[in-house]
């Protein structure tokens, strides 16, 4: 685990001749992703960027439900033990 701190975050970078990054760095130890496309994108590039950003929604949803106490969505997370 990855605890998230004050120096974390998530950013977009955009380029005019090439394809976008996306970075995410958090916490300590030190944990960086940076997801990347080839130039030429294809339809199932497009579909993985689709569920990556379907998955943070609701991902973001649930933290800041947790954050004001309120009871999980049962619609947009799926159960875990």
């Amino acid at each position: 685990m990855c605890p998230v701190d004050a120096r974390s975050g998530a950013e977009l970078r955009c380029y005019p001749q090439r394809s976008p990054l996306l970075t995410i760095r958090a916490g300590r130890p030190a944990l960086l992703v940076t997801l990347t496309v080839p130039d030429d994108i294809e339809a199932g590039h497009v579909d993985f960027a689709r569920q990556l950003a379907q998955s943070v929604t609701a991902y973001a949803v649930e933290v800041e439900r947790r954050f004001r106490g309120l009871r999980r969505l049962a619609s947009t997370t799926k159960e875990v033990a």
